[in-house]
């Protein structure tokens, strides 16, 4: 297979997981460029990466050799930047999220198709070892029918540690917007569309305090909701619940977890491509129930007999940012849909936002879009030697 030329659109702190990620792993995928607001950002990132070119977006977007163009700007500009990117006749892969509003997601998808592109966006999380594996233990039937859910982002907030966190809670972030895209599309390609929706949320504090350098001391005034309670109906007849909190300092709750007929599956953390799985069949449960005196001694939900299930292949590190692009890469190549799809963007993008909605409204959000599950990754593929 030939590589395909790759820019880079936005070189912040994100930006150095994508291009060492490619570089390292992804030897289809040549990046010749890269753009930053201020060319000395982009300057540093060349040098530092041996990356040919740096230089204005206008100037990336103008090369004739590049194909795909990897936006990784703030959330705020996403729209304007990938609008620019399309017109230039580039295939587009956008960092999460996909837009702040569906008439942006929507602008931007129709424009894409009118001129016959590509788009693809982050998170491509679900398509690591981790979720791929459990996309098996539940088609497989391992756990039964699938019955309901839960899905947990319990954290402190990001003042405790981002070098410049405000925009974290201003229009257009929160904890549902800048973690929800993980949970929800994990659970999409596992599930199936969503069909409605349910929240309340709350801003936990009005005004917060920088902990981190070089900010330490400063205060944040809060804008946007930092802790989401929602609900989701999938049209498979699965219902989920759905945590989202920049306002716990400690959490047991499990990140993921799947309910089913004939087992429990906890799946791995959705920020990143592997994890532990771990899974307990009915069996199990009824097997160590004790009869004594003609009384059931009901099960010790302890977790101490979970099976871990191995993942079903091998992949470098958890963390491996650039797979959808690779992906995509590999699907206008050989003419096949890519997994992060303009369908599975879109869906995910109603379902962020309804949340959002549905607290504001007190009403049940009904999902106007719906997709497929991506397609399951090749069974047993090298990181390197991606099948068709």
């Amino acid at each position: 297979m030939r590589k395909v030329k790759v820019g880079i659109v936005g070189c912040g702190v994100i930006s150095h997981t994508y291009i060492s990620n490619i570089q390292s792993m992804f030897r289809w995928l040549d990046i010749t460029a890269c753009s930053a607001l201020h060319i000395e950002n982009a300057k540093r990132t060349a040098e530092r990466y041996g990356i040919p070119k740096a230089c204005s977006t206008e100037e990336l977007l103008a090369d004739p050799e590049i194909e795909i163009v990897i936006n990784l700007t703030i959330p705020a500009i996403h729209t304007e930047i990938n609008k620019q990117i399309l017109n230039a006749g580039k295939h587009l892969y956008c960092e999460k999220p996909f837009a702040l509003s569906l008439d942006d997601a929507k602008e931007v998808l129709a424009l894409a198709k009118s001129k016959g592109l590509m788009v693809g966006a982050a998170p491509e999380t679900f398509l690591g070892a981790g979720m791929q594996t459990c996309r098996k233990v539940i088609d497989d039937g391992w756990i039964g029918t699938p019955i309901s859910a839960t899905a947990n982002m319990m954290s402190y907030g990001t003042e405790t540690w981002h070098t410049s966190p405000e925009f974290y809670y201003k229009e257009g972030a929160g904890p549902m917007l800048d973690m929800g895209p993980y949970y929800l599309t994990a659970l999409v390609s596992l599930l199936g569309p969503i069909s409605r929706t349910s929240c309340f949320s709350r801003i936990g504090q009005k005004t917060r305090k920088i902990y981190s350098l070089p900010k330490r001391g400063k205060s944040i005034e809060v804008e946007v909701p930092t802790t989401y309670n929602g609900i989701m109906e999938f049209a498979s007849g699965v219902s989920a619940n759905i945590n989202m909190t920049f306002d716990a300092w400690m959490s047991s709750m499990p990140k993921l977890e799947i309910y089913g007929t004939e087992g429990t599956l906890l799946l791995p953390d959705p920020n990143y491509f592997g994890g532990k799985i771990k899974i307990i069949r009915k069996e199990k449960v009824l097997d160590s129930l004790n009869l004594y005196g003609g009384e059931e001694i009901p099960y010790s939900s302890d977790y101490k007999d979970l099976q871990e299930i191995p993942q079903i292949y091998m992949q470098p590190m958890e963390y491996i940012r650039g797979l959808g692009v690779l992906d995509m890469a590999y699907a206008f190549v050989y003419g096949r849909k890519h997994r992060t799809n303009e369908e599975l963007i879109y869906h995910v993008t109603e379902a962020m936002l309804s949340f959002d909605v549905s607290a504001r409204t007190g009403e049940i959000y009904n999902m106007t879009s719906t997709c497929d599950r991506p397609e399951p990754m090749p069974r047993g593929y090298d990181i390197g030697e991606l099948d068709r």
